[in-house]
This record gives structure tokens, C-alpha cells and sequence, in this order.
């Protein structure tokens, strides 16, 4: 990998965005402030990166790439591939090769950009960055190319980015928050029992908290009993149970299974099984005593559904307590 492409040039709106300027700043800057610049036979403005960051630098302007040296020139790639084609695969394999030379940290940081974009919505970066990138990583350690412990840095690595973007300020009791008269929708998320991954169930936990919903979390490998003691305990709205391989298809019937005999009408819920790799369960078909039962392979497709949904369970969970 080499550190830095020297010719990897700019315009004055994406020079303006690195340094969260207005465009005219930018030219003024070339104007009258030293900042370099090159034009085009047009007479468009063309400004080296490498020149825009020692402008940055001389002038204490703070940029995203500042963390990444000496391969800015790759992250500034990766991030316009992602913005503007919703492209991540320059973003995963520059994940990967910073994995591989020992630099997790700079993976979380990458990551971290991509999920604070404004113009990349966070369920997007869930199933066309993070997601395949951990199947990259899984398959990685399978062939042998990757140690375990490379494996969990990685996963690691993911979870630090999702975490430092989830919100946190819901209080632990929803009830108080609104004054003991309304309160948000409440939503169980976590991964089935004996799945020891939670990159998916943190995906939809931020997701869910974004959108304003009261998570409680217990992270990876939970008992379906532990669902539904939380379920009831809090009132929840929704169980949203995460599957990843090596689980399979009789985890999530087990879980299914468990959740419908501890189900109780006073307390009603939406269940909610999903996983990229969970297949068509047909024994989850059916009448069943859950509000409904859902089975997503995309946060996409999730966020879609609940979004759609949202007010209708907000509007249940608020009655309950008027």
C-alpha cells in the first residue's frame, strides 16, 4: 500500500468540505492567503491535496484526514467513493490492510467517518460497508489468513466506531423521561444464543436510538428466556434477535419457540429475527400470538419497516401509559 498519491488533486468545493469552509473562502485563500493552486485550460481551480493539507496545517485548520497520515490521499478516495457512489469497496480494503499491518485503530477511525457522513445514511454504511467487510473478515480467518485475534480486533475495531455514534441520552427508565405520562417505544436488541458476534445487533441498536427508541441491550449470545424476561420487565415493543453464522436456522427456531411460550397478551410485542445470511424460515409462518413476526436481511430494509411502523408502536407504548 503506498502512503500517499502526491498527485491526487482537488476542486475548491471539495477543498471547502475538507475544511468546512464556504467555497468563496476557498478562493479568496488562493487569492490572497498563499493557498496553491493550479487551473485548468477552463480556468477552473485545481488544488493538490498534499498543498491543501500544509495549508491546513500552517493555519491550524483541523481536517477528518489529519488522523490517517501519511495516507490521506487513500481516505480522501475512499470517503468520495462512498459519498458520491455509495461505493465502499476501496473503503474495506483499505480496513483490511490496515488490519493486516496491525493499525485497528485506524479502522475504527475510517469506519467512524463513514457512519457520521450526513450523506451516507448509517443503515446503508450497515449492509454495504460493515457487513460485507466482516464477511471478509470471516471468510479471512477461515482461509487462515487472519488469527483470532486479528479477527476480534476487527470486530473490535467496528464496535468502537458504532458505539462513539450512538446517541446515549435516552434515561434508563423511559417512563421518566416524559414525565411518567408518555414515553418512547421500547426495543429489546441483541444476538441469539450462540452467536458471539454483535456487529448486527449494535447496527440496529444505533439505528433504533437514532429514531428516537428506548434499546435495552444485552449484547451477544442471550437466551431467548433473557428477551423475554427484558420484554416483560420493561414493556418492550419490539425484540429484534440478531443471527450470524455459525448460528443457524434451529437457533432461530429455538428462540422463536421460547419467545411464543413466554409470550403473554397483557405485554405484546413485535418480533423481529434478522441476518445478510438467514434464510426462508417457513416455520416461522403462520398465526402466532406476537403483534407480528419479521424476518429482515438488510438494515435497509429494517429501518424501512420501521420507520413505516413507528408511529403506530409509538402510539401503543404512549397509551399505555396515559
Amino acid at each position: 500500500m503506498q502512503p500517499y498519491n502526491s498527485e491526487l488533486f482537488l476542486t475548491t468545493s471539495e477543498v471547502a468540505d475538507l475544511f468546512d469552509v464556504h467555497p468563496s473562502t476557498v478562493k479568496r485563500w488562493s487569492d490572497t492567503e498563499g493557498l496553491e493552486v493550479d487551473k485548468t485550460e477552463g480556468g477552473h481551480r485545481r488544488i493538490y491535496l498534499r498543498n491543501a493539507l500544509t495549508f491546513a496545517e500552517e493555519r491550524g485548520i483541523e481536517t477528518f484526514l489529519a488522523p490517517f497520515a501519511p495516507f490521506e490521499s487513500h481516505v480522501w478516495l475512499a470517503v468520495r467513493d462512498a459519498k458520491d457512489h455509495h461505493d465502499f469497496k476501496r473503503a474495506r480494503s483499505l480496513a483490511m490492510g490496515w488490519l493486516l499491518r496491525g493499525y485497528p485503530r485506524r479502522v475504527t477511525a475510517l469506519f467512524h467517518q463513514l457512519v457520521i457522513r450526513p450523506e451516507l445514511p448509517l443503515e446503508l454504511v450497515c449492509d454495504r460497508a460493515i457487513q460485507p467487510f466482516m464477511a471478509e473478515i470471516g471468510t479471512a480467518w477461515r482461509e487462515g489468513r487472519l488469527r483470532i485475534g486479528e479477527e476480534h480486533m476487527a470486530s473490535q475495531a467496528v464496535l468502537e466506531a458504532l458505539i462513539r455514534l450512538s446517541p446515549r441520552q435516552a434515561l434508563e427508565d423511559p417512563d421518566e423521561e416524559r414525565g411518567g405520562s408518555t414515553r418512547p417505544p421500547v426495543a429489546v436488541v441483541g444476538a441469539a444464543e450462540g452467536d458471539q458476534h454483535q456487529i448486527g445487533s449494535m447496527c440496529i441498536r444505533v439505528l433504533l436510538e437514532r429514531e428516537g427508541w428506548q434499546v435495552l441491550y444485552p449484547g451477544a449470545n442471550t437466551p431467548a428466556e433473557e428477551f423475554a424476561a427484558l420484554q416483560r420487565t420493561r414493556r418492550a415493543d419490539l425484540i429484534c434477535v440478531s443471527v450470524s453464522p455459525p448460528a443457524t436456522e434451529a437457533h432461530i427456531r429455538r428462540a422463536f419457540d421460547v419467545l411464543r411460550e413466554f409470550y403473554r397478551a397483557g405485554t405484546p410485542y413485535h418480533l423481529v429475527f434478522g441476518g445478510s445470511e438467514i434464510g426462508e424460515i417457513p416455520e416461522l409462518a403462520g398465526p402466532s400470538p406476537f403483534q407480528s413476526v419479521e424476518v429482515f436481511r438488510s438494515a435497509v430494509a429494517f429501518i424501512d419497516w420501521v420507520r413505516n411502523h413507528g408511529q403506530e408502536m409509538e402510539s401503543e407504548a404512549w397509551a399505555e401509559t396515559a
